[in-house]
């Protein structure tokens, strides 16, 4: 299955005529096209000043996650991409950072990906720079991001929050709850920007496997415009290194957005096309309960109520059940199994409205079925534990990782999980 895409500003010309074409307004101020919406324009006007290349990875990166979600997933095979993408200096992503970008999105969503970059012209537009910052965090919406603001809140650093939201109302309500409740914390003004952007309409595939090239990019071409030499992605280890469950799992249905191979690919990618930006993730050797005892440690029990809002939920489907809520954390689901063991390390309780325990009669039982194989999936894992094998069947991980550190890593949140009470 071949699907062939060709993103370009919506007054450009089309130069791969057998490809459907996604035209994108070229400033949040245009009318949105019929293939594109959003907050983000194809001139990355909301983002501002910046290198050239930052604005291509942007544009590269938001057209490989257009194709994604507009493309369904036939089981058990693979998609292949033939993405055009409109860019200004195509000779780069013709060249070897474009076989980068491919490789990392196969690393990815598991697909094959043939990039080809067409000219496109800069745009004439004065952009204005962002205010200097020293480092750009990413504020998602979910539990550990909310954890890594909160250690980070007083460290005197000029630091710029960066959200990505598509059509989800329920990320889009815990990244607003999120940065409403830090601003409170502080006396001096939060810097949080948020993006949107997505195709018009329902998407045809459900996962979004590409959406964490997305938001690396956008927060590269954040920090590169703002001068800021790094950016920060704050998720806990056990999710990151995100080890099989079973063995037929394959990692936790191999989501591999913050996994020391990605960091590794984008940042050998960053360097390939002169961005000077690193990502980084301080809370690698941290389990998702380790990292929000820390959390605690710095706000007391004032971080809890916040922390109810934050969305961890791999499946949130809750609006599909009789009496159920879209925007709530299922329970059930792994992500949900390791959010709810996250708690049980501390003595602080989870205060989270779970939609297992919101829902009763057959709407419980038909989530109960729905969420069977990950119950069992976890349940299994608890009783064989995690070993080396299966870290690696994950990935590769960069030469300098501390092998045995990870092992042990993974031995501790499967000790979450085995506190968490499964039906």
């Amino acid at each position: 299955m071949t699907t062939a895409l060709e993103v370009l500003p919506h007054d450009a010309q089309q130069h791969e005529r057998s490809a459907t074409a996604l035209h994108w307004a070229r400033t949040s101020a245009d009318s949105p096209t019929r293939e594109v919406a959003g907050t983000l324009g194809w001139d990355l006007d909301q983002i501002g000043a910046g290198p050239v290349a930052a604005a291509d990875l942007v544009r590269i990166a938001a057209a490989a996650y257009l194709a994604d979600r507009r493309t369904p997933r036939p089981t058990p095979f693979v998609r292949t991409f033939e993405l055009t993408v409109h860019t200004v200096n195509p000779e780069t992503w013709n060249s070897a950072p474009g076989e980068l970008t491919e490789e990392l999105l196969h690393w990815l969503t598991g697909d094959v990906w043939h990039l080809r970059a067409v000219p496109a012209s800069a745009t004439d537009r004065t952009l204005v720079p962002l205010a200097p910052a020293d480092d750009v965090m990413l504020l998602s919406g979910g539990l550990d991001s909310l954890c890594g603001a909160v250690d980070h809140l007083h460290d005197g650093i000029e630091r710029i929050h960066l959200s990505h939201y598509d059509g989800s109302t329920a990320v889009r309500s815990a990244q607003n709850t999120a940065s409403s409740w830090l601003q409170s914390q502080v006396s001096h003004p939060l810097r949080h920007h948020s993006i949107k952007i997505r195709q018009n309409g329902t998407p045809s595939e459900s996962t979004s496997r590409s959406r964490s090239l997305l938001f690396a990019a956008l927060a590269a071409a954040t920090a590169a415009a703002a001068s800021s030499p790094q950016v920060t992605v704050p998720e806990n280890g056990f999710t990151s290194i995100n080890p099989p469950l079973t063995t037929a799992r394959g990692g936790a249905l191999t989501t591999r957005s913050t996994h020391p191979g990605t960091f590794s690919r984008l940042n050998a990618l960053l360097a390939a096309v002169g961005i000077p930006v690193s990502i980084d993730n301080p809370y690698f050797h941290c389990t998702k309960g380790e990292l929000l005892v820390r959390a605690h440690n710095r706000a007391g029990n004032a971080l809890l109520t916040a922390a109810a809002a934050t969305v961890s939920c791999g499946k949130l489907d809750g609006g599909r059940y009789l009496g159920g809520n879209a925007n709530l954390n299922c329970g059930l689901c792994v992500a949900c199994l390791v959010r709810r063991g996250s708690f049980t390390l501390g003595p602080h309780r989870d205060p989270t409205v779970y939609l297992v325990d919101h829902l009763a009669g057959p709407s419980r039982k038909s989530l109960l079925r729905r969420r069977r194989r990950d119950v069992l999936d976890v349940q299994q894992a608890v009783l064989s534990g995690i070993d080396e094998i299966d870290i690696l069947a994950v990935g590769d991980l960069p030469p300098e990782t501390d092998f045995d550190a990870v092992v042990d890593l993974c031995q501790r949140g499967l000790q979450e999980l085995s506190r968490v009470p499964l039906p």
